[in-house]
């Protein structure tokens, strides 16, 4: 581990999707984000299995079925653009480079989302292949060199690539 950094400061980093030093302003504006991030939580993790107790005597799958839907919506509607939106206003994520160094960012973020949509299009590949065997019972070998299955995971390998670099690309900042 880095000297001065701690574990906590290297998973507040990368989950919030910090780069370059952690500060202490960045250290107070994580802190407040994700102060506002729990106090928005709260209710949400309160009222749910309220309501699901009274609904579970008539029908305790779609309580269960309820508030596994609720719970994903709510985080992935709310609680995450809240933390996505907190952090740019806040310039969390900027990554600020020399106007000299911009050429060298750009060939970094181009070699940077070429190497996650290849990871994302392998690993897509083995757990389609993976899943299919495991709960439809088909051939593993089968799964591996279905056409289908190439041909989605290199697809959303490349969807996911490009979105990668367009997020990468907009991060860069120039410093002057």
């Amino acid at each position: 581990m880095k000297k001065g950094i701690t574990l906590r400061d290297r998973v507040v980093k990368h989950f919030f999707n910090i780069s370059g030093d952690f500060d202490e302003y960045k250290r107070q504006e994580v802190n407040r984000i994700g102060t506002n991030a729990l106090l928005m939580c709260i209710p949400a993790l309160l009222l749910p299995p309220l309501i699901a107790i009274f609904w579970a005597t008539t029908s305790p799958e779609y309580a269960l079925l309820g508030i596994i839907l609720f719970n994903s919506i709510f985080f992935g509607v709310v609680v995450c653009p809240y933390l996505a939106i907190a952090c740019h206003r806040a310039h969390l994520t900027d990554n600020e480079v020399d106007a000299n160094d911009m050429p060298m960012a750009w060939g970094h973020v181009l070699k940077s989302a070429l190497g996650q949509a290849i990871y994302f299009a392998v690993f897509t590949y083995l757990l389609k292949a993976l899943l299919n065997w495991f709960f439809d019972g088909d051939n593993f070998v089968q799964q591996l060199v279905s056409l289908g299955n190439i041909k989605g995971s290199v697809l959303g390998g490349i969807f996911f690539g490009v979105i990668m670099g367009i997020t990468n690309w907009g991060r860069l900042k120039k410093q002057l």
